[in-house]
């Protein structure tokens, strides 16, 4: 396989060895919570999980977070908050066993830039937004 100069490869131990260009890198420079000195990631779509996608390290081969657009839970979350900004927000998932416990963090979500392809995890102050809201058979939010 002939691999173009802008290409580059990474192996993680999810998804094995991953080929990918300069401009699909996403830079946190805060970091994710509790992963501060990691930086640098790609988001990965797998159809095998879908509707999740992952954040995977490209400084740890070890280190993926799962996704999920907030709004396929609760409707309006990105509209309602972020409505005059482009950016794609993701709600970090924690995936349990069963699946059914699985929660998802509206408190602290993932904020794209889409023009820079900077993000941010940040906090919001509305103490009504879960950081464990469950993924299945949820409670409203009221977003307002």
């Amino acid at each position: 396989m002939l691999v173009r100069r802008s290409e580059m490869k990474f192996t993680n131990r999810q998804f094995g060895e991953m080929t990918f260009e300069e401009k699909h890198v996403l830079v946190v420079p805060d970091g994710i919570i509790g992963f501060r000195t990691y930086k640098k990631y790609l988001i990965v779509d797998d159809q095998d999980t879908q509707p999740f996608r992952w954040l995977v390290s490209l400084e740890d081969p070890n280190l993926s977070f799962a996704l999920i657009t907030p709004d396929l839970v609760v409707k309006d979350y990105q509209s309602k908050l972020f409505s005059n900004h482009d950016v794609t927000v993701f709600s970090l998932v924690a995936l349990k066993d069963p699946v059914e416990a699985s929660t998802m963090n509206l408190r602290s979500p993932l904020v794209v830039d889409n023009k820079t392809r900077e993000a941010h995890q940040i906090i919001l102050e509305d103490e009504s937004l879960s950081m464990r809201h469950p993924l299945f058979n949820p409670q409203p939010v009221d977003t307002e």
